[in-house]
């Protein structure tokens, strides 16, 4: 930044991914997943799981979906037994936006003036009340959303100039002398599409004026805003279910579609696929076609590397996991172990799979002692499951065709 290289955090990146009880149904005893690789990437598959959250119906489960840098949140379920809307909710120029925010719709809050750069509008706010009866100490706001990201190049860009800066969210609430002040500097934002920025209010309010400001201009796009009251006591039966199949292979990509209008994100129909190739691969060596079960079951760097098109077939076995009580729903968590490298020409090393990367390494790209282990059981790994050659013969046939 200012003329000096600055690379992202190196550590894998360890999400955890609700999945509600409705979206989930097992078949022939298995819950089965298709996870696909429909962008510009190479995705470094580590470890996958299944978690089984089970809870009384009267409550609800949730997990933090925003994107922050390490320490990681892990696997921090927050049980509700309560929740409610704003009592009132405002913009910058106080113009009630109560409809927008209200349900989960995909009618998202926007119409933010857009700037120089994808991914950065003018400031804009967000000015919520949870109303004055409430339990402040084990009070949690819920922001469900997505994000219009910057890129590689963009980020680039701004390191060169004065002239233009991103400000994440922050979480601002009035003090008794009537000012904003910053009470949460980093609450993160949505990891993607379709995802909840879960944050903790307990002793953050400085007056009796409850009202609370998030603050950014980072294209974020809010679609159900909410407030709830967690338990002091968990009431959870969390089980893991044991993966018994991963398959990898070539499936194309899903016809892409914009969900919810002029201000929803892009989202990807798999009913239609295109078999063609997209992007510009990063090229190197794959992980070969087939059985990819030994890469998964455990963060070892032993990983699958997945191209742009690529799809694995996942499955769980629905009998490893315990009966569910009477009166009680069982929700899911996905978790997912791993890093991602995007093809922009300003990411580090973005036109190959190469170095790879590894847990514990300090910087992305490895310094001189800071190399991928070279062990003999991961020269093994290598040996046996990176087979897959990928060069750039197959997008620039398709683009003379």
């Amino acid at each position: 930044m200012g003329g000096t290289t600055a690379y992202g955090f190196a550590a894998a990146s360890d999400d955890y991914i609700k999945i509600p009880e409705d979206f989930l149904k097992p078949k022939k005893g298995r819950y089965s997943f298709q996870v696909t690789s429909e962008l510009w990437e190479t995705i470094y598959f580590d470890e996958l799981e299944l978690i089984a959250v089970d809870h009384p119906a009267s409550t609800e489960i949730f997990v933090p979906e925003q994107f922050s840098p390490p320490p990681f949140p892990g696997k921090k379920i927050y049980q509700i037994d309560k929740t409610w809307l704003p009592v009132s909710a405002t913009n910058g120029k106080g113009e009630d936006v109560t409809s927008f925010i209200s349900n989960k719709d995909d009618v998202y809050l926007g119409g933010f003036k857009s700037g120089k750069y994808q991914g950065i509008v003018e400031t804009h706010e967000l000015i919520i009340d949870p109303g004055r009866e409430i339990q402040k100490d084990n009070l949690v706001l819920f922001l469900h959303g997505w994000i219009f990201p910057t890129d590689a190049s963009i980020n680039v860009a701004l390191s060169q100039t004065n002239d233009v800066h991103v400000t994440p969210p922050v979480i601002q609430v009035k003090s008794k002398s009537g000012k904003w002040v910053t009470v949460i500097s980093d609450p993160g934002f949505p990891m993607g599409k379709d995802k909840t920025v879960v944050t903790d209010l307990s002793g953050k309010f400085l007056s009796e004026d409850h009202r609370i400001r998030i603050i950014t201009n980072m294209e974020i796009y809010w679609d159900h805003v909410f407030f709830g009251t967690s338990m002091s006591r968990d009431l959870l039966n969390v089980s893991e279910a044991n993966i018994v199949s991963a398959n990898l292979h070539y499936r194309g990509f899903s016809k892409s579609f914009r969900k919810g209008g002029r201000y929803g994100p892009h989202w990807f129909d798999y009913a239609e696929v295109d078999t063609n190739p997209k992007w510009r691969d990063l090229t190197g060596n794959y992980t070969r076609f087939g059985d990819v079960l030994p890469l998964l079951d455990l963060s070892d760097n032993k990983y699958v590397i997945s191209n742009a098109g690529d799809e694995m077939t996942v499955e769980f076995d629905a009998g490893s996991l315990p009966p569910l009580q009477t009166g009680w729903e069982r929700d899911f968590l996905i978790r997912s172990v791993g890093w991602v490298k995007d093809g922009d020409l300003n990411t580090a090393y973005g036109n190959e799979v190469l170095p790879l990367p590894f847990h514990g390494m300090k910087s992305y790209t490895p310094s001189s002692v800071d190399q991928y282990p070279a062990d003999q059981e991961l020269l093994e790994y290598n040996r046996m499951y990176n087979t897959r050659r990928v060069t750039r013969s197959g997008y620039l046939n398709a683009l003379k065709n």
